[in-house]
């Protein structure tokens, strides 16, 4: 039986714009992000994963729908970009382990504030598995919204910080302009 993910992925995810976020742009041309390895959890059809393969960065994507990834690898090989892309749950840090490196950037534009609390627990899990000392955290993340009966749950920014606070700091955050509802952006560092 599809996943509600796959079907949303089937008949158009309308998060979904084909584009990279403002900020990674910024980061990649502006050149504060190091060309390393890179992972995209939840990473969708692949664009933020594409835009970086494209400019040099080892890149690999995760998602737990089998349609997205499907989607993500034919643009890869429409493309002709090298990529990597995994079904797999990023809150499964035992696969997880076993299918992956440790990164040198991880990026979320849209799945922790997705998430159970009990899966953002092990969602943290996770990304202590898959980063090292110095690793670059960069998290894009809806706020809960009395404005908004529908889509993710939302965190605030005292969730984000108490969820990852034992390992990373933060480097930057700031609102992000959005037409849907209120976004935030936040630049962590792993720590030594």
């Amino acid at each position: 039986m599809p996943s509600w993910w796959d079907l949303a992925y089937r008949f158009g995810a309308p998060w979904d714009s084909g584009r990279p976020p403002d900020e990674l742009k910024g980061l990649v041309e502006g050149g504060r992000l190091k060309v390393g390895k890179a992972l995209d959890i939840g990473c969708g059809t692949g664009t933020n994963v594409l835009y970086l393969a494209q400019r040099g960065f080892q890149a690999f994507g995760v998602d737990a729908s089998k349609v997205a990834i499907k989607k993500a690898v034919a643009k890869a090989e429409r493309q002709s970009v090298k990529c990597s892309f995994y079904v797999l749950d990023f809150t499964d840090t035992e696969a997880l382990s076993k299918a992956l490196p440790a990164f040198d950037i991880l990026l979320d534009v849209g799945c922790f504030h997705s998430l159970s609390t009990e899966d953002r627990q092990r969602y943290v899990d996770s990304l202590i598995a898959a980063s090292r000392p110095k690793s670059v955290y960069l998290l894009w993340f809806f706020i809960p919204s009395s404005g908004w009966s529908y889509g993710p749950p939302g965190v605030s920014e005292e969730e984000v910080e108490e969820a990852f606070s034992k390992q990373f700091s933060v480097i930057e955050k700031h609102p992000v302009d959005t037409t849907f509802r209120p976004m935030h952006f936040c630049m962590m560092l792993r720590r030594p």
